[in-house]
């Protein structure tokens, strides 16, 4: 038996902390993803795709939004999709799996029950559905009462295992060697939005599409082939994310090239597909300060999102730098007074930042006029 394990396509997260153009982009991307992984199947002729969970956002999704997830999945009638629920899409959303019910293609099988759905005489999927969002119990329990003869047995499921955790931090409560305990030939997990193996028979299949700056392995789905009942599962990573999220963490020092540690930490290819959050800390000179954050502003449009804080940069103490801004004069008394409120010394870590802050601001506008 040769399947895809996808998961979490979050179709219609609002991405509410970008701009508009940037949320419009992301929740197609989401749609786009679905479309792949049917790509996907076709391409390694795969005859079956298991969707472990939250295939949207919410409970009420936009009515055009699920029309389009079905035409989706209809498009090709050789390929079946066994669809369950997650925990963002539970069973509670009674109106929208009755909707999904009455209008889904007839290659859609929906896995909203706790019962086993025959494949045949090869295989058997062993759902568990959550009926909330935070069941509070293993859901997973009933797979060793299942009775399913010779056939090989695949469980779907959705939450966070024990002893690891969930992606939003819920109380996790599925065994890590639920498939060892049940007799599952392979366990298909969805929560986790990184694609990651629990034990050899259990995986969580990742986002298709990449959703936060949290660093998970790449964006994608797994194909799955269990030769036979009882055999360890073959599970290859396929990759399908048309976004790159990164997190670009550098620590800074006196002295250092700030704008070539910042472009070292930067991706040189596919700009225009990737979103970086870049965050400094250590301590510069107001002059080195001054330039990366320039450097920041400048390559920002190099890429699809770019945001930065510097804010966690301490200044370091420096005559030099201070006679850029004023040598002399009020101007001067004003700066000297600020890099002394940069010094945590009887002082909150907020009032040094906004002072570091305010003093950066100051030397940016004195060579602005300086020019």
């Amino acid at each position: 038996m040769r399947f895809i394990h996808a998961a979490d396509f979050h179709l219609g997260k609002p991405f509410g902390q970008f701009d508009e153009e940037t949320r419009v982009a992301l929740r197609q991307a989401r749609l786009e993803a679905l479309r792949a992984v049917g790509d996907a199947a076709r391409t390694h002729n795969s005859p079956l795709i298991l969707i472990a969970g939250d295939t949207f956002d919410a409970e009420s999704p936009p009515s055009k939004l699920v029309k389009r997830a079905l035409d989706v999945m209809a498009a090709d009638p050789s390929v079946k999709w066994v669809w369950m629920p997650g925990n963002h899409d539970s069973l509670t959303a009674v109106d929208l799996w009755e909707r999904i019910a009455r209008d889904k293609p007839d290659n859609v099988i929906l896995a909203t029950e706790a019962t086993p759905i025959l494949l045949g005489e090869d295989t058997a999927i062993l759902p568990a559905p959550p009926t909330v969002r935070s069941p509070g119990f293993d859901l997973t329990e009933w797979m060793s009462l299942a009775e399913t003869g010779e056939r090989i047995r695949i469980g779907l499921a959705h939450g966070g295992v024990t002893d690891f955790g969930s992606e939003e931090g819920g109380l996790a409560t599925i065994p890590p060697d639920r498939a060892e305990r049940s007799g599952l030939d392979y366990l298909a997990l969805g929560d986790w939005h990184g694609q990651m193996a629990i034990a050899s028979r259990s995986w969580y299949a990742g986002a298709p599409e990449a959703d936060g700056f949290k660093g998970h392995k790449a964006s994608g789905v797994l194909l799955v082939e269990v030769s036979a009942r009882g055999v360890l599962p073959s599970v290859q990573s396929i990759p399908l994310g048309h976004y790159q999220w990164l997190r670009a963490d550098q620590t800074f020092f006196p002295g250092c090239d700030p704008v070539s540690i910042l472009e070292e930490a930067l991706p040189e290819d596919a700009r225009q597909q990737a979103l970086v959050r870049f965050v400094g800390s250590g301590r510069l000179g107001l002059s080195e300060h001054a330039a990366l954050r320039k450097a920041c502003e400048a390559v920002a449009d190099d890429f699809h999102f770019f945001d930065f804080d510097l804010t966690r940069i301490g200044i370091e103490q420096s005559i030099e730098d201070l006679d850029l801004i004023a040598e002399s004069g009020a101007l001067r008394v004003a700066a000297e007074n600020l890099l002394t409120e940069t010094s945590l010394e009887g002082r909150t870590e907020e009032d040094a930042r906004i002072a570091q802050t305010a003093l950066s601001h100051l030397f940016h506008l004195a060579q602005e006029v300086g020019q």
